[in-house]
């Protein structure tokens, strides 16, 4: 019998760069849109070796079929074929529950819109029209990408949907699925991460810590030198209390977030590693720049939480002051680690933008660069926003509003049937 899980994107708000130190917060909404991943067996077991076959149809070659040794649980694509995301969650899963009983799984993937971009695609629906998806021409490497958190989603879910075979009832225990997911996501990318975007695709809508490096690092240690040991390593981490915070949190009802793609892309890792490196080597003024950030990332949860409790005309003041201030700190250390984290152009369209009467503010969002904003607005004047950038799009960069909102729940069970005949 088929199962389906969800997880969705996020815009993360404030915190960028100090959420990978542990001593300070971030504010992470999750979006609309999400990755879905719906698992079943696929007949009988007929080899001596499990079966996982992963198909992607949205994209050209969207097609992952893995052997698993029996005795070793060793994974190896069948064509050679090379998806780090995949390979980790599923060696990461089946290093947690050490199947005893051999397996012939199919797992599909879905994206919703908001994660790519949308040219040269056609809309396909399941059988019941309770889903729809955009199928591309184009492989899934080839098709630009919007930052939301893919590889973030995808991770969870497939986590998620192969745990719940493997250990049925298991999906509900969500702190388990963060860690798996979090250290399937850290073996991906060969470096541990802030996790933010694990955490927001599990919790959802969240304020956050990151957890210590330590934690992932100790394990992935374990897989280099002594692979034997890796499953023991992983079940002791994964069923661990994690130090760091998650509280749910989600925007005030009468305030919309508005996420507009530039189709510019940065390359993040590379901007983040240079930041920590202007860091290291300049410990007095990045001292500075960090608690100024610090202080205007918490007067902008603080004016949140307030404005979640009354909608107050002077409460909404202080969101915006506050967001110029988280813009101020970017710009002072795009100046002064020479990267590009609020680039000029951004500082002109945001500008601009928090001009529209109903503009709270607006900041690029997560690491910055060139290939996004995110913009939150009064309820009632999103309309009016969108119709003035797409009417003077010259002046307004050529913004393109993604259709998303915020949706502050994390993982989700979905229907199977919902995805019926989409392929």
């Amino acid at each position: 019998m088929a199962k389906a899980f969800s997880a969705p994107g996020k815009a993360f708000l404030a915190g960028g760069y100090l959420v990978l130190d542990p001593n300070y917060d971030a504010y992470v909404t999750a979006l609309s849109s999400r990755m879905h991943a719906i698992i079943e067996p696929s007949g009988i077991v007929n080899s001596n070796d499990s079966v996982l076959h992963v198909l992607s149809p949205q994209f050209k070659e969207g097609d992952w079929k893995y052997r698993i040794e029996y005795e070793s649980q060793a994974i190896e694509e069948v064509n050679g074929k090379k998806n780090p995301f995949l390979e980790a969650a599923a060696k990461t899963v089946l290093s947690y529950a050490q199947p005893k009983d051999k397996f012939n799984l199919k797992v599909t993937i879905f994206s919703d819109p908001g994660y790519h971009s949308q040219n040269n695609t056609i809309k396909q629906a399941s059988s019941n029209g309770q889903k729809s998806f955009l199928f591309h021409d184009l492989s899934i490497n080839d098709v630009p990408k919007t930052g939301l958190g893919s590889s973030a989603g995808l991770v969870s879910v497939v986590t998620t949907a192969l745990m719940s075979y493997f250990e049925p009832g298991s999906e509900s225990s969500i702190d388990n699925l963060h860690n798996l997911a979090q250290i399937a996501h850290c073996l991906a990318q060969k470096k541990i991460g802030s996790g933010f975007d694990v955490a927001a695709a599990i919790y959802g809508s969240i304020k956050y810590r990151r957890f210590q490096p330590s934690v992932v690092n100790d394990v992935l240690a374990v897989l280099e030198t002594d692979p034997t040991h890796f499953p023991q390593a992983v079940k002791a981490v994964v069923e661990k209390q994690w130090d760091f915070k998650h509280l749910k949190c989600s925007l005030p009802s009468g305030v919309k977030l508005l996420m507009g793609d530039i189709e510019g892309g940065s390359e993040t890792p590379k901007m983040v590693s240079k930041v920590l490196q202007w860091r290291k080597e300049n410990p007095t003024e990045s001292k500075q720049i960090y608690e100024y950030l610090n202080k205007a990332n918490n007067e902008f949860m603080d004016a949140v939480d307030r404005l979640n409790n009354a909608q107050d005309e002077e409460v909404i003041a202080d969101l915006t002051r506050s967001l110029l201030d988280i813009r101020q700190g970017l710009k002072q250390m795009t100046e002064q680690a020479h990267v590009p984290i609020e680039p000029e152009v951004q500082t002109q369209l945001l500008d601009r933008i928090s001009q529209l009467e109903g503009c709270i503010g607006g900041v690029v969002p997560g690491a910055g660069g060139f290939d996004a904003i995110a913009v939150l607005v009064v309820a009632s004047k999103v309309g009016a926003i969108k119709k003035a950038t797409a009417d003077r799009p010259e002046v307004y960069n050529n913004v393109h509003w993604v259709d998303l909102h915020e949706e502050a729940d994390g993982l989700k069970v979905e229907n199977a049937e919902d995805y019926e005949g989409i392929v």
